[in-house]
């Protein structure tokens, strides 16, 4: 459903060629359901087993690399993407700053952080979030990395009941994690859901989910200025 979401969110608002680079692909299943040309993916994680994982089960390249420290020229993917990663960093905004300079002129950033603080549970520490995000928040932070959110809106709306009677009816002591039932018909419901919900936030942003996900453009330095300037009168 994730990947759903985020290659519906490249065909609307993105270039649909050059490279795609997704930070903390982890075994890379997500990239390889994005729809991008496979010689143009690279799924970059720090754990060497997961990049060997990657490389084993997907068709897209796999490297090792740190999120702060990408290697990775500047300026050359047309799509970036931090999908469950910056919630985990002591850090984010310098995580996407540095993410962004690897992006073209015309490129794009998308992110996907788990929504709403009032969710904050258990799972969320087992997990190994700092945080949860709302639209302002994550807004706020791309701001300071010298980015400008295009669209965002909470997703997966039709998660936030199941999950949160989930976790608070596990018996004390398991993982509260409420995201391990699955499937066949599962699956096939939670993708009607998922494209049933595009058609909704694509054109009104939803307030109600367990995820933010995010469009985000590179603002240059002299826009920046400009725009600090005018708030600032």
């Amino acid at each position: 459903s994730k990947a759903t979401f985020v290659s519906l969110l490249i065909r609307r608002f993105a270039a649909t060629d050059g490279w795609l680079v997704d930070i903390g692909a982890g075994p890379g299943g997500v990239t390889a359901m994005l729809g991008w040309a496979p010689d143009r993916a690279v799924a970059l994680e720090r754990n060497t087993q997961l990049v060997q994982e990657t490389k084993r089960r997907n068709a897209v390249q796999a490297v090792v690399g740190d999120v702060f420290q990408l290697p990775i020229a500047g300026e050359t993917a047309s799509i970036v993407c931090l999908l469950d990663v910056i919630e985990h960093l002591s850090d984010p905004v310098a995580a996407i700053r540095e993410a962004a300079r690897i992006l073209t002129k015309d490129g794009r950033l998308i992110i996907n952080v788990p929504a709403h603080p009032r969710l904050w549970s258990s799972a969320d520490e087992v997990l190994g979030h700092a945080k949860r995000y709302t639209r302002k928040s994550l807004s706020a932070e791309l701001e300071q990395a010298g980015c400008t959110p295009i669209w965002s809106s909470d997703v997966f709306s039709w998660l936030v009941v199941p999950v949160w009677l989930r976790r608070r009816t596990r018996p004390s002591g398991e993982p509260q994690l409420g995201l391990d039932v699955s499937s066949p018909m599962i699956d096939r419901i939670s993708m009607l859901l998922t494209r049933g919900e595009w058609l909704v936030a694509s054109h009104i942003p939803m307030v109600f989910g367990t995820s933010v996900l995010c469009i985000a453009k590179r603002v240059d330095s002299e826009a920046r200025k400009v725009t600090q300037e005018s708030r600032g009168s």
